[in-house]
């Protein structure tokens, strides 16, 4: 078990009434009719937790945030729910260890699922995904698209400007730079979906100085971009 340091604790308005300090301790004066804090820390997970009136002395179990890559939102809150059935083991351990001075934890916390938001995420994921999918099939050779770029100036002194591709994830079409292309050929296999295509206007860039790859980014260049991965807007 590691102190938690630097944790902010909010009343149910959002408004921050105390803190952690480096040996994880803190203090804060409650009005009696308030019985509900958070606990919310950059690495953690928030905790919202009751307070009984007779419980003055408030012993925390704070779990680090964990990512999930490749599980579904039901199968990632069964894996939180698992660690959270664990508090009272750990809050045990704690006390043995000397770190609190109470056996059981006095606060009550409910286990708050993820699942509706990240249910909600990755309903929008497949929908653009399928979306995008749809698009590569509907383009044709010849056909202009546009690939939209962010752009980050370089270390060098210069104006130059590195372009880094966007997630076909991505909202909206209110980018920093657009290269805009032709296709002239498209293929399909278990690695993407790939347009190959010729450069045919870069003024839709507020860069003066563009590199994509280390290398400057000149009309009748050959690109190549996989829309399994990378945002292309058709024309």
């Amino acid at each position: 078990m590691d102190t938690a340091i630097g944790i902010t604790i909010f009343d149910k308005d959002s408004i921050e009434i105390g803190q952690s300090d480096f040996n994880g301790y803190f203090e804060i004066n409650l009005p009696k009719e308030m019985d509900q804090i958070l606990f919310a820390g950059l690495g953690y997970e928030w905790a919202n937790v009751s307070i009984p009136k007779d419980c003055n002395n408030l012993e925390i179990i704070l779990f680090m945030a964990s990512t999930y890559d490749f599980m579904s939102p039901r199968k990632v809150d069964r894996l939180r729910k698992k660690k959270f059935e664990k508090i009272p083991e750990l809050h045990f351990q704690a006390f043995q260890k000397k770190l609190f001075i109470t056996e059981k934890p006095c606060v009550k916390r409910i286990f708050e699922p993820d699942f509706p938001e990240l249910d909600k995420i990755a309903k929008r994921s497949k929908k653009l995904t399928k979306e995008n999918k749809k698009n590569f099939e509907l383009l044709e050779v010849g056909d202009t698209i546009s690939i939209p770029f962010n752009g980050t100036y370089k270390n060098d002194g210069t104006e130059s400007t590195s372009l880094l591709v966007y997630s076909y994830l991505t909202d909206g079409e209110n980018f920093d730079c657009k290269i805009q292309g032709v296709v002239i050929q498209k293929q399909k296999n278990r690695k993407g979906y790939f347009l190959t295509y010729k450069i045919t206007n870069t003024d839709m860039c507020e860069y003066k100085s563009i590199f994509y790859n280390d290398k400057a980014v000149e009309v009748g260049q050959i690109w190549e971009v996989n829309m399994k991965y990378f945002k292309v807007i058709t024309e």
